[in-house]
């Protein structure tokens, strides 16, 4: 026989190699997962801080301290107050109007009604008059 090597086609397989890889490449993952982990937690660490100091700026805003010089006193609302307060009553102004129309529509329904009775009657009362003449 011939003393050459053979070539062939079958890749040299260290199992060494691959765990080397596969722990490297899981160990990229981890490190991604717990900087995305971190990153979140940031995120709503911030947005709970952002929301709590909302909350704050809100209290402050409605809380009006009010100093005994100040007892009895007119107090100045904040202008989106006032304005809110405003169109709260055109609103129940508009709705008092809206159900005045509905109440003048319904009894205008009646008379309506009443009248085509009225006239129903009349016609009945016309037709059996013709009917009786020869």
């Amino acid at each position: 026989r011939c003393k050459r090597k053979r070539l062939t086609l079958t890749p040299h397989y260290d199992p060494r190699v691959e765990e080397f890889v596969v722990n490297d490449v899981l160990s990229v993952f981890k490190h991604f997962e717990d900087e995305r982990v971190k990153a979140e937690e940031e995120e709503k660490r911030r947005k709970k801080e952002e929301e709590k100091n909302k909350q704050e700026e809100k209290q402050k805003l409605l809380s009006v301290a009010v100093t005994p010089e100040d007892k009895g006193k007119a107090v100045e609302h904040d202008p989106l107050v006032l304005l809110l307060q405003e169109q709260l009553e055109i609103q129940k102004a508009e709705q008092e109007k809206i159900k005045e129309d509905v109440k003048n529509l319904t009894e205008g329904q009646e008379h309506v009604l009443k009248t085509q009775e009225d006239i129903s009657s009349k016609l009945d009362a016309i037709l059996t008059h013709i009917s009786r003449q020869p």
